[in-house]
């Protein structure tokens, strides 16, 4: 099933080679989002946050078909 994928942060260096920010590809039905992690290519230590078609879920959620899910890692300020 094809879903998108928004990286930010350091995880943008998983983006597709035309379109910075952005991963689009195939999962399997029933890939939850720490499974995307580790397709991506990453640890679940790096992701800091995560969203499902625009509202934060858990790194268990189930991804639906046509999924925009968006990672953020962890940022520091001061």
């Amino acid at each position: 099933m094809l879903i998108k994928v928004k990286l930010f942060g350091t995880l943008r260096r998983l983006s597709n080679k035309d379109t910075p920010g952005l991963w689009q590809g195939d999962i399997p039905e029933g890939t939850r989002v720490h499974d995307l992690i580790e397709i991506l290519g990453t640890k679940e230590a790096e992701v800091a946050a995560a969203a499902l078609n625009g509202e934060p879920c858990g790194l268990e959620a189930i991804i639906p078909p046509g999924a925009v899910i968006t990672l953020v890692t962890p940022f520091g300020g001061g």
